[in-house]
């Protein structure tokens, strides 16, 4: 997506209150646990679980669309490294990654991040045990079925990849995930499903082919790929359900919510009136030290290293990349905050103006793309008939 000066304006006036960058710029301390040229991680002081830490680029960026392919394919391509360093200093065996776009999601201050959450069984930690009662409509999984691979198709035109040229094959150990779901898009790297019941209506889920369950084991190919087409789902989910938001939502290892082990993402469409009110904590100061914490995970973290691959298709830079949170929704900023801070401004009232337009699209791709979004609503249009 390409930023035009009134955009960056007002980018640059949101900054200004931005804790995130007042942490980058050092205006506001933080226990910063990592930190190269384009991101950092730092301690979250209200912690969920021992470890907890918030990563996020040094960039001010309030929505993924907005975040430029190089910075993308940086931001997620080093989190497995981050997560088997965060584990190691931590000696935990789980982890959590969570990304929450939109305010009835979570998202309560207008600059991307990312928990990343070390787990343990018995760790006590179970806003993640989804509960799958909910059946997708037949209309709605047609939907998925089939415009979600139209999707991942112009995501692979506009952006190709040496190492694709198919569905791939299906490894024994997620045999029992295409038995019992629905496939509606896979290729060499990862299958994504609707499973048979989800938490909430929309649920999808996606899994890798290259590695069965551990997050720190992916490469950063494999690591931009999973989080890019875990991005497109969720724009998908948002347009299919009308979602108000939506969780992004990655199990990695054992934990009380994860038995098996199995790594996975969960897609989840959110409203300020769902069932899933146990995915947001309440802010606690932890009852330990938090120092220690840090030294630990500060000193497991010299191996991180971003290296640009050789072959790599460019990252998604398009409205397709995360749906946008509700036009002039409020923030309130009183959570998920490292540090201690005072109201921030809420997302641009003038950002209609531009979350939504495809006239900064990239010419070459954007009519396929908004005639793929035309489809959707059309065919939802014709559901609520």
């Amino acid at each position: 997506m390409q930023l035009t000066p009134e955009m960056k304006a007002q980018i640059n006036e949101q900054k200004k209150n931005c804790v995130y960058c007042k942490i980058t710029s050092k205006e506001i301390s933080a226990k910063t646990a990592f930190s190269d040229n384009k991101t950092e991680a730092v301690l979250d002081i209200y912690p969920v679980v021992k470890g907890h830490i918030v990563y996020f680029l040094k960039e001010h960026y309030p929505i993924t669309p907005y975040i430029p392919p190089e910075d993308s394919r940086h931001f997620f391509g080093l989190i497995p490294q981050l997560c088997k360093q965060i584990q190691k200093g931590m000696v935990t065996v789980g982890m959590n990654v969570l990304i929450s776009s939109g305010n009835a999601a979570g998202q309560l201050v207008p600059h991307v991040l990312v928990h990343l959450l070390p787990r343990d069984e018995g760790d006590g930690f179970y806003h993640f045990m989804l509960k799958k009662t909910t059946a997708l409509s037949l209309e709605k999984r047609n939907i998925f079925q089939q415009y979600f691979p139209l999707r991942m198709s112009s995501y692979f035109k506009d952006n190709s990849a040496s190492w694709h040229h198919g569905s791939g094959d299906i490894p024994e150990f997620l045999t029992d995930i295409y038995q019992r779901n629905t496939v509606i898009y896979e290729d060499e790297k990862l299958v994504c499903i609707i499973p048979e019941k989800g938490a909430v209506e929309g649920h999808l889920e996606i899994y890798s082919k290259t590695e069965q369950s551990s997050i720190s084991k992916l490469s950063i190919v494999d690591s931009i790929h999973l989080f890019s087409t875990a991005s497109l789902a969720s724009s998908l989910v948002f347009e299919a359900v009308g979602a108000q938001g939506t969780n992004i939502i990655l199990k990695s290892g054992k934990s009380d919510d994860n038995p098996q082990g199995r790594l996975s993402i969960h897609i989840l469409p959110r409203f300020f009136d769902d069932k899933l009110k146990e995915l947001t904590w309440e802010q606690k100061q932890p009852s330990y030290n938090l120092d220690g914490i840090y030294t630990k995970i500060k000193d497991a973290m010299w191996p991180v290293k971003y290296v640009e691959p050789k072959e790599l298709p460019e990252m998604i830079s398009q409205k397709d990349s995360q749906p946008n949170p509700p036009v002039n929704s409020q923030i309130n900023v009183q959570s998920n905050s490292p540090v201690n801070y005072q109201k921030q401004s809420s997302f641009d009232k003038g950002q209609e103006k531009y979350t939504g337009s495809d006239q900064h699209e990239e010419r070459s791709s954007s009519k396929r793309k908004q005639n793929h979004h035309d489809e959707i609503r059309e065919a939802i249009d014709r559901l609520k008939q």
